[in-house]
């Protein structure tokens, strides 16, 4: 059996939610309104702020990661409700000029502001620390060159961010996961999952994973991955022909392996398993996308064998489905499932609700683009209560990726609650930090060069 890392004495059963796949900012440092207005220019200071002084970094106490996923289960819900200053329909945003064209952004919150690091396209790291009502200063991010493509991971501690050490040999898809023991799970550069403990030994499991596999947390000592790759159904839609038809749970420290799904003859079209309580009975569940070259579908399956509940498929050949997040998003706060049907064209946003053994669409609104064929990035759309009003929107591009909207399900269904321009067409993640008194802040950056930020 599982259990969560929170130590409560539940068993935790894993089960597989199956969502489908197929075919699957340029200012210098300024401040300006988000109504799409050009900002009035506000340069950033020619010396980096210096590093926090008067304290060593044990006395900072324990060392947080933070990557572009958000959360270590892959369910891409964002904790806290509402903007620091205001709803974001009205706020004035902070808008960086970088200087190259960015892949990824990692934000998290400090003592003194909110830190923003920008992976570039060749590797390199920018760093922004940008106080609640303040202007963003430049400021120095230490650590190793990312490799390009590579989504930069954040050690933190106190008003310290550094990239956190990545082991020499992981592979530049893969995300390492920190557990307990000083210990980091990864995917190695000859595609296999790897621990490395903090004596600086490595150990591996009888076990071929996907080779872009996420590497998901279950516990401190737990992690989930993808694994018995596949070229049979030669998809492309997350950057290669291979796709995972297992999904393992690995127990770090000893070598334990227990496979708790396996496709048959269907593939799983991910790369990103997804941890999240589905069905509302407080034991997680285990999100995919699941198809064939037909069609593809929603399934939740128990560990312990059998299907609980399945949903109607959709053509495979027509697109995919982009699994977003599991919570409380009905119109009553009742627990859904939102997707994104055909990502990577004229997308759709569908709610869907579990009815004893279905799966059911219970709403759904079209004209967004949550995905780039063949990309990797599974992080330009997310869940949270940006407006503060108590319910959570699904944040996601519009069709022609200029603008990012929040998309409610409501008592009338699907509608778009507020739309909000990027300056320039999205290039990255949609990133969110939560600050300790549970605000919000949004940042994502475009193709032109320029991080935008709702603070």
């Amino acid at each position: 059996m599982i259990r969560r890392a929170t130590g409560l004495p539940v068993a935790l059963r894993l089960a597989l939610l199956v969502t489908m796949a197929a075919m699957a900012i340029v200012f210098t440092s300024a401040c300006g309104s988000d109504s799409g207005d050009s900002p009035a220019e506000i340069a950033p200071p020619a010396t980096p702020e210096p590093s926090p002084t008067g304290a060593t970094l044990a006395d900072l106490g324990p060392v947080n990661f933070v990557d572009p996923v958000y959360h270590p289960d892959g369910n891409r819900l964002a904790d806290g409700s509402g903007l620091g200053t205001g709803f974001i329909q009205q706020i004035t945003t902070k808008d960086i000029n970088l200087g190259d064209t960015p892949t990824w952004v990692t934000g998290t919150s400090t003592p003194d502001g909110d830190v923003w690091v920008v992976a570039l396209a060749d590797g390199r790291v920018q760093g922004y620390r940008v106080p609640v009502g303040g202007q963003p200063i430049s400021i120095d991010i230490t650590g190793d060159r990312l490799a390009p493509g590579q989504p930069p991971v954040l050690a933190v501690q106190g008003n310290s961010v550094r990239l956190a050490t990545t082991p020499a040999n992981a592979s530049p898809n893969s995300v390492p996961v920190y557990l307990t023991g000083g210990r980091a799970a990864y995917v190695d550069n000859l595609q296999r999952l790897t621990v490395l403990e903090a004596d600086g030994t490595l150990w591996r499991p009888d076990l071929k994973v996907l080779p872009d596999t996420r590497v998901i947390q279950i516990s401190p000592e737990r992690v989930l991955v993808l694994a018995e790759p596949t070229d049979r159904y030669p998809h492309s839609a997350l950057g290669d022909n291979l796709e995972a038809t297992a999904v393992a749970v690995v127990t770090v420290g000893v070598n334990e392996v227990e496979m708790v799904y396996r496709s048959e003859n269907d593939v799983i079209e991910s790369i990103a398993p997804l941890l999240a309580d589905v069905d509302g009975d407080g034991i997680d569940d285990v999100a995919l996308t699941v198809s064939n070259d037909r069609e593809a579908w929603i399934v939740v399956a128990s560990s312990g064998g059998g299907v609980v509940a399945i949903s109607d498929p959709v053509d495979r050949l027509l697109g995919w489905r982009q699994l977003v997040a599991v919570g409380p998003l009905g119109p009553g706060g009742e627990f859904e499932i939102a997707e994104v049907l055909y990502p990577d064209a004229n997308g759709s946003i569908r709610f869907l609700s579990l009815a004893g053994d279905d799966l059911n669409v219970v709403a759904t609104r079209t004209g967004y683009r949550s995905h780039e064929f063949g990309s990797r990035n599974l992080e330009q759309v997310l869940a949270a209560d940006v407006d503060r009003d108590g319910r959570i929107e699904v944040i996601i591009p519009t069709l022609d990726r200029q603008n990012i909207a929040g998309v409610l399900h409501g008592p009338d269904g699907a509608v778009d609650m507020w739309s909000r321009p990027l300056g320039g067409q999205l290039a990255t993640n949609i990133a969110v930090l939560t600050r300790p008194d549970g605000t919000l802040s949004i940042a994502a950056a475009t193709l032109e060069g320029s991080l935008r930020i709702w603070q």
